[in-house]
């Protein structure tokens, strides 16, 4: 049985951000593009759709520290992230209130990561885009099987604060809902899997001006590997019942212990924190 733990809450006040100035978009490859497309005319119209967005470094691959991957060697995919992102369009979502599975139903993923190696000039955005993110969906069809891949690859290259696409600013989050506008009912038709408060912020900024509900799961691998191993520690019987989650509803207060967590702003809650990407599916599906 899945377990929640409740945390003590305080409010802070809510920032908002102005809309994007830009974009950039990597679509995915000509690889599988008739296969999907057939499958999203026969799934059109029959269960919704949901919408999961995925950080990279620290979610998907190992986080190797600033500035970043910048080389294509160095990008090696975390244990169970290929699985993953199989699991996510192959299994079943369960409807709470009836406790039944929808089958028919389409899944997006989407990657949403900064890079600003690329703004900083450390790799060119060829490199990014031709190199690394081409081994990346090459890796996934070949080893995570046909349902491991990206819908679209969002990126944001300026180092510049400020910026309204680069993250913790929501304008990548908020691209992606414009282009695959999730139709399903109920507050967990998008979710946004990340690895650090930036995050998590994103998530919540692009809650506030779009009006749609963005659920927010914070892995412990990467960024979150600290804020993890605070949880485990502080819960660790739960951990060892086989709890794998935990739910947290508002900034904790918990005038015990200081948390990694004391530190995000109001925005990045609820927020719900799990082991990795392959625990985040669980919850879920």
């Amino acid at each position: 049985m899945k377990t929640q733990t409740g945390l003590e809450t305080r409010l802070v006040t809510m920032r908002l951000v102005k809309r994007r100035r830009r974009r950039r978009v990597q679509m995915p490859l000509a690889m599988k593009s008739e296969r999907r497309n057939a499958n999203e005319e026969e799934e059109k119209g029959k269960g919704g759709m949901y919408l999961w967005l995925l950080d990279r470094d620290g979610v998907i691959n190992e986080d190797v520290g600033s500035p970043g991957v910048i080389d294509v060697d160095r990008f090696k995919f975390l244990p169970l992230a290929k699985e993953s992102l199989w699991s996510i369009r192959r299994r079943q979502n369960v409807d709470e209130s009836t406790s039944k599975t929808n089958a028919a139903v389409r899944k997006v993923v989407c990657l949403i990561t900064n890079q600003t190696c690329v703004g900083k000039e450390i790799i060119t955005e060829e490199y990014l885009t031709d190199v690394i993110h081409k081994r990346m969906t090459e890796e996934l069809s070949r080893d995570g099987g046909a349902d491991a891949f990206f819908d679209a690859i969002l990126y944001e290259t300026s180092p510049v604060e400020g910026n309204n696409r680069r993250k913790p600013a929501p304008g990548m989050v908020l691209e992606a809902l414009q282009m695959f506008p999730p139709n399903t009912p109920g507050k967990d038709g998008v979710i946004f899997v990340g690895d650090s408060m930036t995050d998590m912020m994103a998530a919540g900024r692009a809650e506030i001006e779009s009006g749609r509900s963005i659920t927010r799961v914070l892995v412990g691998t990467g960024y979150g590997s600290r804020v993890w191993s605070e949880l485990a520690e502080e819960y660790e019987e739960l951990i060892d019942d086989g709890v794998f989650y935990y739910y947290v509803e508002s900034e904790r207060n918990d005038v015990n212990k200081e948390s990694s967590l004391d530190a995000f702003p109001e925005e990045c809650f609820p927020l719900y924190v799990a082991k990795d990407l392959a625990a985040a599916v669980d919850i879920f599906l």
